[in-house]
């Protein structure tokens, strides 16, 4: 694992890209693919946008390092920075974190500082993979995820959470919803960004309140993608609400519209029914309205 100072007017092409940059190549030891690369703030931009308790909130996957002997893929990518770098990381993919700063744990030692990248000692590593949320990434890796996407909550608190959820919508909307093509044509959803709702809501439905957990001993609920992906919707937190199963088949049965303006359903037979836990609705990417 490696720690990654970055500027914020490079990070969404980092993010996008799954790319990154070096002035020297990286020894002793060499970058494995597959190893984790966290994209930090750089501090004094961190304390500018008041995220030095959050200046992790993303993961590079290194896959491979190329020369970039003239200068074109720096200029290309990060055209701003008016520089240009010897060394061009490429990732395999884009991982959110839950939102932290290495200054905050209990590590053996201080990875502060401009030295790009950084290497991070095993024994800190293993206090640092619990906030990597591999379920949220591009192609989720549950496997990896040492904290279930269910229990995240419960672990780090519902606003570091849904933090969590917004950095996968970040990557997702740089990332549009993957297709692949069997006998029809499937549109992926990634079932642990719904965990992770669910989590943050505690398995209640969003519209009622239901919680099954004190009269069952079950915490039950389901998600709805208010604009079907088949119909081009986006497998992004703005796009999903977490319903009982009795507004789950109501809201299908019904064809309810969601007013987006009010958090309303609105039923064919005139009845309104408000969000009345909307939360992650705040400040979720603006989705356009069906």
């Amino acid at each position: 694992m490696r720690r990654l100072n970055v500027r914020p007017a490079q990070i969404d092409e980092c993010i996008q890209q799954s790319m990154f940059a070096f002035s020297v190549r990286p020894h002793n030891p060499e970058l494995q693919p597959g190893e984790p690369l966290l994209l930090q703030l750089v501090k004094t931009e961190a304390a500018r946008l008041g995220k030095l308790h959050s200046r992790i909130d993303f993961a590079l996957v290194f896959d491979h390092l190329e020369p970039d002997h003239d200068g074109m893929i720096s200029r290309l990518h990060w055209p701003r920075e008016k520089r240009t770098w010897p060394w061009i990381v490429y990732g395999s993919a884009t991982v959110p974190t839950i939102p932290f700063s290495l200054e905050d744990l209990d590590l053996s030692m201080d990875y502060d500082g401009q030295t790009n990248p950084r290497y991070i000692e095993p024994r800190d590593e293993r206090l640092i993979k619990p906030y990597i949320q591999w379920s949220l990434a591009q192609v989720p890796k549950p496997m990896l995820q040492l904290i279930p996407a269910s229990r995240v909550a419960e672990e780090f608190g519902p606003q570091r959470t849904l933090s969590a959820v917004y950095n996968h919508d970040r990557i997702a909307i740089l990332h549009p919803v993957p297709k692949k093509m069997v006998s029809v044509e499937e549109f992926v959803r990634n079932q642990f960004l719904a965990d992770s709702l669910k989590s943050y809501y505690e398995n209640r439905c969003q519209v009622c309140g239901q919680d099954f957990l004190p009269e069952y001993g079950v915490a039950f609920a389901e998600t709805h993608h208010i604009q079907y992906l088949s119909q081009g919707g986006p497998d992004v937190s703005g796009n999903i609400v977490v319903l009982c199963p009795n507004h789950h088949r109501i809201v299908h049965a019904t064809a309810a519209r969601f007013n987006r303006q009010s958090l309303t359903y609105e039923y064919p037979n005139g009845l309104r029914e408000p969000l009345i836990l909307p939360d992650h609705f705040a400040h979720a990417p603006h989705i356009s309205a069906p």
